[in-house]
């Protein structure tokens, strides 16, 4: 294992943790931070959004929980809510970072004006202890990735490169979108969250149903019909997704791979794929789903314009288009059982019984479906002894 520095561990998590958590360095001689600077080797803080906050790194002989005292009354001072962020959450961590010896009890920080906390770093062994996590709080990975680093003999970064780690930061926050771009993202954004919005939230509710097996579709479209349920909330999904960048949601903007990175050309590259998904998704909605169920049910109601039933299908569901007719078959039944079987429907106004065989043939029956609804056929033999029982669904072609 390799000793380390205070300033060494500072730089080599800064240099990961700026321009992924929009934090800023501070120099030591910063008339705002003269209470803080005294129990600390680095301040980095962050400003903006509705969690602010401060990332110190104390040295062995500095005070962490001084400067933790220190920040915090800053922060509770300064960082207010305003017109603009009405909730702010301000929080204050402190890196402590020493010989095991020199290091203090890691945790919050009773008495602090808002949420802080120490976390300490053994400088011999790269060991990190993090107890409590304030509001704004770095990720604890990148703190420990580098003190791992360090600890086997990886160099510190240089100043050089902590410098442009800042640049690069300030370079995502300056090259935003243009004015008048965001407008027109923002106006695309709200047609279609009212267009399909409420449609994916009806996909939502439709979820039970799916998984149960339940959703009621017209005949031989039911696989098209979940495929409209998933593109409705892969869409939903990409409009909220959309939403929280474009209005920065607890740092979205910042913090997603594409969208935050620091290449003008990789930002446009993943805005440009964002948008052309939106676009294939709604298309397939609007355009592709609509004319597969328009020739799945033209497919369904040429099958089902002449529907035979037999014996197989007692208890069973049937469909037939509007103007078609079913034909019943229940010569299935012992030959001993055929004389006097009798047919009706339950509904003669949708589904009217046309004909029957004759008194001691083969039970059959035909049926003419004239008007929408559900009709039941109903069958039995003279004894009762067998009986036979369809739902039939006549539907418009």
């Amino acid at each position: 294992m390799t000793a380390f520095s205070v300033e060494d561990l500072a730089r080599a998590a800064l240099i990961r943790i700026l321009p992924r958590s929009r934090y800023r360095l501070a120099a030591q001689s910063d008339s705002r931070f003269q209470a803080i600077a005294s129990s600390t080797s680095r301040i980095a803080y962050r400003q903006q959004g509705a969690t602010p906050a401060f990332l110190l790194f104390s040295g062995a002989g500095q005070d962490p929980t001084a400067a933790a005292l220190a920040a915090a009354a800053y922060a509770e001072a300064t960082w207010r809510p305003t017109a603009i962020q009405r909730t702010v959450r301000p929080g204050v961590v402190v890196v402590h970072v020493a010989p095991a010896a020199q290091l203090g009890r890691p945790g919050p920080v009773p008495g602090a004006a808002v949420p802080a906390a120490v976390w300490t770093v053994d400088s011999e062994s790269g060991r990190v202890e993090i107890a409590g996590s304030p509001p704004g709080s770095p990720s604890v990975g990148e703190l420990r990735n580098a003190a791992s680093g360090l600890a086997r003999g990886m160099p510190a970064p240089s100043l050089g490169e902590l410098d442009l780690a800042e640049r690069n930061l300030m370079q995502v926050r300056t090259a935003g979108m243009p004015r008048a771009l965001g407008g027109v993202l923002g106006i695309v954004l709200l047609i279609l969250i009212l267009r399909f919005g409420f449609a994916g939230l009806g996909s939502l509710l439709l979820i039970p149903t799916l998984i149960g097996g339940n959703l009621a579709v017209a005949p031989g479209t039911r696989g098209i019909a979940i495929a409209g349920v998933v593109l409705n909330l892969l869409l939903l999904a990409g409009l909220v997704l959309g939403v929280a960048l474009y209005f920065n949601f607890r740092n979205l903007a910042f913090r997603l791979p594409g969208f935050s990175s620091p290449r003008t050309r990789t930002r446009n590259f993943t805005w440009g794929a964002y948008g052309v998904l939106i676009a294939a998704v709604a298309i397939g909605l609007q355009l592709v789903i609509p004319s597969m169920e328009r020739g799945a049910e033209a497919g369904a109601a040429q099958s089902l314009e002449h529907v035979t039933a037999t014996v197989s299908d007692d208890g069973g569901e049937t469909y037939v288009v509007l103007g078609g007719d079913v034909s019943v078959n229940l010569s299935g039944w012992p030959n001993s059982e055929w004389q006097g079987v009798e047919f009706k429907t339950s509904n003669p106004s949708i589904l009217i019984l046309d004909s029957q065989s004759s008194t001691g043939g083969a039970p059959t029956a035909h049926f003419t479906a004239r008007q929408d609804g559900v009709a039941r056929i109903d069958a039995a033999t003279a004894d009762g002894r067998y009986t036979f029982q369809l739902r039939v669904t006549v539907f418009s072609g």
